[in-house]
């Protein structure tokens, strides 16, 4: 009678009507967004910052030391426990030293235990749900900001972690076979661990954001911002299911099988942590986009105005120009072949010559003619200069290694000094000297004084028709040098043969094959 009754209502139920389900589709929807909301609340309500900014990054730091070095796939092999334990120790015991780390535990110690405990306890427990656990533990760290709260959140687990590793150890090396399911339950675990360990890196990297570049106002800052509850709590509740997973693994062994509710809430976290960590590194890049871009317009802002400065020597300009990375030997010495230091131009006549790596080989040989002369009829001291090489990499090429090998060579042929590498030269610092001296592609030659004032913004023609005759190259001496000048054939051609020169003096007559037609 069962069984023809279920017959008939299988033959007589009517087809699912289509608005229907999309209706129901809706409402669940509607339900889930709610639920989502009110979950949001709850965690959102369990923040209550006291205001300290507490640096956490050596805690992080040592956590992340603990999580990486005793992964826990590797405490199945029993062959390798020693040796990874000795590691760890060594590890620990080197980092325990810091002067931080150590103020760090001592000031996190209280809560980090509190934290353990609490984990410990509820993991223990089936009557307490997951998301009652992670409000549990939101609360319990509730005076702290998003980045502490993950990081101690994440310590405590480390601190269990080191026990349950233990036991796993107790267990790997009391079974006489070790099953391939539970190493991949293993590596499952082990790439939550990552997840969790790059979502808190990335949430501690907005911390460390310039607010003087970017705001909590800014609308990408802003919508990052609000993410953080949403990636404090997902992240609290991995870490509740991995040491939930571990438990049942360390205490039931390989009896313990690992049900498809538990598998499909797993995958069902990684989802969340992966949609979170794409979505706030995409905002990260965003905003180091924008602080890269405030920071050049503020540098390119301000170049015009170290010229307008007075200043005691020359070194404060040479830096901002020559040595952005802060290199202590950031010049190289052409005529020694050493790397030297920015004091070598102290208070020092310097001419910049700003050029890219494909500058002539010929522009460099009649340079190099006129530097060398400069050395030997130098006999005033303040007709004396030294002449550094600027190298204009633009920074949206790449710097192959056949780049580097010409510039490396180009470097070595001249006899004076050069910046020696061109990632010396900062991006702004580039393109203010291309808003200044109007560097394009051609070489320019800037002038500057022993207080680093600017004598000429570009004095390449004044040395390729004077050479050091032209010293200081400023436009006085270049008027008075025109003034004195009478144009003839010397001027116009330099280094003509004398015999020429003869024949000119003689009234020689020169025609062109030209002139007969």
């Amino acid at each position: 009678m069962e069984r023809s009754m279920s017959n008939y209502t299988n033959q007589t139920s009517p087809s699912p009507n289509p608005v229907t389900t999309n209706t129901r589709r809706e409402r669940k929807l509607l339900f889930s967004v709610s639920d989502d909301n009110v979950m949001m609340k709850q965690v959102v309500d369990t923040h209550h910052p006291d205001g300290s900014d507490i640096g956490v990054d050596p805690l992080v730091n040592m956590v992340e030391e603990i999580l990486r070095r005793a992964s826990i796939n590797a405490t199945i092999d029993k062959d390798s426990t020693s040796a990874l334990e000795h590691t760890d120790i060594v590890k620990l015991e080197a980092k325990s030293r810091q002067n931080n780390l150590v103020l760090m535990l001592n000031v996190f110690s209280h809560p980090i235990d509190k934290l353990a405990r609490e984990m410990s306890f509820k993991t223990l427990s089936t009557a307490v749900d997951p998301h009652t656990r992670v409000i549990s533990l939101l609360h319990t760290v509730g005076n702290y900001d998003w980045d502490a709260k993950m990081a101690l959140i994440l310590a405590a687990f480390a601190l269990n972690y080191g026990e349950f590793r233990v036991l796993a150890q107790i267990y790997s090396s009391n079974q006489l076979a070790k099953p391939l399911e539970l190493k991949s339950r293993f590596d499952a675990l082990n790439r939550l661990i990552h997840l969790v360990l790059e979502l808190t890196q990335c949430i501690i990297q907005f911390k460390k954001l310039p607010s003087r570049y970017v705001s909590s106002r800014e609308p990408v800052m802003d919508r990052a911002i609000r993410k953080f509850p949403s990636a404090g709590y997902w992240n609290a509740r991995v870490i509740i299911a991995i040491a939930t997973q571990i438990t049942n693994i360390t205490s039931m062994g390989d009896e313990y099988w690992m049900s498809t509710a538990e598998s499909w809430e797993l995958a069902s976290l990684a989802h969340k942590i992966n949609y979170l960590l794409e979505f706030l590194r995409k905002e990260l890049e965003e905003c180091r986009r924008l602080i890269e871009e405030r920071k050049e317009m503020e540098v390119r802002n301000s170049f015009n105005q170290l010229f307008d400065t007075v200043h005691v020597d020359n070194m404060k300009i040479l830096k901002i120009l020559l040595n952005s990375r802060d290199d202590p030997l950031p010049l190289f010495d052409g005529s020694t072949r050493r790397r030297v230091s920015l004091e070598v131009l102290r208070k020092k006549n310097v001419l910049l010559l700003i050029s890219g790596i494909g500058i002539f080989r010929d522009e460099v040989s009649i340079l190099d003619q006129i530097y060398s002369e400069s050395r030997i009829q130098g006999s005033r001291i303040d007709a004396l200069y030294d002449l550094v090489w600027l190298p204009i990499v633009d920074p949206y090429d790449e710097y192959t290694n056949a780049l580097h090998a010409q510039f490396e060579d180009l470097k070595h042929s001249m006899p004076w000094y050069s910046v020696d590498h061109p990632s010396n030269i900062d991006h702004a610092i580039k393109k203010s000297i291309g808003d200044r001296w109007h560097f394009r592609s051609k070489p320019v030659l800037v002038v500057l004084d022993p207080q680093g004032r600017e004598l000429s913004r570009n004095a390449l023609h004044m040395m390729w028709i004077w050479g050091s005759t032209a010293f200081p190259f400023t436009i006085a001496r270049e008027e008075a040098l025109w003034r004195d000048e009478t144009w003839r054939l010397e001027l116009l051609v330099s280094g003509m043969d004398p015999t020429i020169l003869d024949w000119v003096s003689s009234n020689f007559n020169f025609q062109s094959s030209y002139d007969r037609y």
